[in-house]
């Protein structure tokens, strides 16, 4: 049985923003538009929820994203710009 290949993509701000907001309005039901400005809290994002964006985050960019992380850039915006990088250039990880 072949082994599945995840399509990872370039972590570009604006993708992770999309990823995000989507995840935000279909998983968690808040109605879109949803304000990348806005803390995670407000939408209801709690433990569970910061566990499964870091999870959806590896599989989309192979990057590793701890909790802390999140509670650390606690907005779409802020986390965002956090994870970005160029193709090629590792991220500091915590």
């Amino acid at each position: 049985m072949p082994s599945r290949t995840p399509l990872i993509q370039p972590a570009d701000k604006g993708v992770i923003r999309g990823g995000m907001a989507a995840y935000i309005t279909t998983v968690i039901k808040v109605p879109d538009p949803v304000s990348t400005k806005d803390r995670f809290d407000v939408y209801g994002v709690d433990t569970t929820e910061t566990t499964n964006i870091c999870d959806l985050k590896d599989e989309e960019f192979a990057i590793q994203v701890n909790p802390n992380e999140v509670f650390d850039n606690p907005s779409v915006r802020a986390l965002a710009h956090h994870l970005a990088h160029p193709i090629g250039e590792s991220r500091a990880t915590t």
